[in-house]
């Protein structure tokens, strides 16, 4: 089973340097496809993935795992031990599909109406059971593999949920790391970043701008809260060009605007809506009494007035740097230092966050695009994967979590 990538990163090289894991990795290949394809063609939206979660809960139970259900809603979590002393390894997988159609061409598109796996999700949890499965023939070193398959990351709602059910409790998880499909990366590619911080924190709000409406053909007799409203959306643009250190980084955009119900008629209040993103926790708890100084400041100036409803979502994915560490050195030792790309920041959530506010984490990119139809971004209609990236992510999240236990082996009882 070979694929090439573009340089010397072909899973067939590792019949040369780890031929047990090479050939145990090869024989699942075929059922992870079969998984992740018959996941594609019946996916679930947030808090919905009930067959889903049969699926995961059904395999995990077969192959010898401890299985907990409805973790935080549907979330399923999967125990093997080793009998031998040592730490908790923690390996996430999320399992939603996103409120869209599904356009690919493939004989496993998806079988539902406006459902469809266009982050990858059927990918990532594909991945994770094949991983599941190499364990549970090849047995730990020592300690203790948790597997965890999350709901509802799409709604930013599935980690947090799950961590509250005691998901990384009982045994207490020491290590996690989580992987993210992507088409900006080749089969056979990885990223991670450098910085602290590798996902935004992505916030929402709703600003209410109030004035008094009227005849828009006597202005002077109102308040209009669409002139006052088109000031606001200008001036806090002015937080991210002039108030935040221009090294860090803040997005600040507006999706929604609701007002008025005639174009002869100047309504009494506008509804501004949007989202907030920022990687440092400093800068983000800043953010709502920034924006509410100026959009007073400005209404007031006007004769009018505004309320704002700032809601904190979804964390910054934070980065341990010996598990980042360990990253580097299990893909170098798998497919050579240059197949580990580094990434900036993305300003993009991800709700592995709050995981990662828990455990010492490592989340990172594994490349999936080998082709024109395998470039669409996540999120797009047409959006798949090359299931040759599968061999990837199960080689270095299996070895990932080898290296771990045999390097803490006997530190827990």
């Amino acid at each position: 089973m070979t694929v090439t990538v573009g340089s010397s990163r072909e899973f067939s090289n590792l019949a040369n340097t780890h031929p047990e894991w090479h050939e145990a990795i090869g024989s699942l290949f075929e059922e992870v496809v079969a998984i992740r394809r018959d996941l594609h063609k019946n996916p679930e939206l947030s808090f919905q993935e009930t067959r889903t979660a049969g699926i995961v809960s059904a395999r995990l139970r077969e192959w010898g795992y401890e299985v907990t259900e409805n973790v935080g809603g549907t979330g399923v979590v999967g125990l093997l031990k080793s009998g031998v002393p040592g730490p908790v390894v923690g390996l996430r997988a999320d399992m939603d599909a996103l409120p869209m159609m599904d356009e690919i061409a493939a004989d496993y598109r998806s079988q539902r109406d406006g459902a469809a796996h266009t982050c990858g999700h059927d990918a990532h949890t594909a991945i994770l059971l094949g991983v599941a499965k190499l364990y549970s023939g090849k047995g730990l070193p020592c300690g203790t593999l948790k597997l965890i398959f999350q709901p509802a990351e799409e709604i930013g709602e599935g980690a947090a949920a799950m961590i509250a059910d005691g998901a990384l409790q009982n045994p207490k998880v020491d290590l996690m790391a989580g992987l993210h499909v992507h088409p900006t990366l080749h089969t056979g590619e990885f990223s991670v970043t450098t910085a602290e911080y590798s996902c935004a924190a992505v916030d929402i709000f709703e600003l209410e701008v109030k004035g008094k409406g009227g005849h828009a053909a006597h202005p002077h007799q109102t308040v209009d809260p669409i002139m006052i409203s088109a000031q606001i959306l200008v001036a806090l643009q002015q937080i991210v060009s002039r108030q935040v250190d221009p090294l860090d980084s803040v997005v600040l955009s507006f999706g929604q605007i609701e007002a008025g119900s005639k174009a002869t008629i100047i309504p009494n209040s506008v509804l501004l809506k949007g989202t907030v993103r920022t990687l440092k926790p400093e800068t983000r708890k800043e953010m709502p009494e920034r924006m509410a100084a100026i959009a007073s400041g400005i209404a007031q100036s006007f004769g009018g007035e505004c309320e704002l409803d700032y809601q904190f979502i979804t964390p910054s994915i934070k980065i341990d740097g010996s598990a980042r560490e360990l990253l580097s050195d299990t893909i170098s030792e798998l497919y050579g230092e240059d197949a580990l790309k580094i990434s900036l920041p993305s300003m993009g959530g991800e709700d592995f966050a709050y995981f990662s506010q828990e455990v010492p984490s490592v989340f990172f990119r594994l490349g999936t695009k080998n082709g024109e139809a395998t470039a669409f971004p996540n999120h797009n209609t047409r959006f798949d994967v090359d299931e040759q990236a599968f061999l990837y992510g199960m080689s270095v999240l299996g070895l990932l979590t080898y290296n771990y236990l045999k390097k803490n082996e006997g530190e827990k009882g």
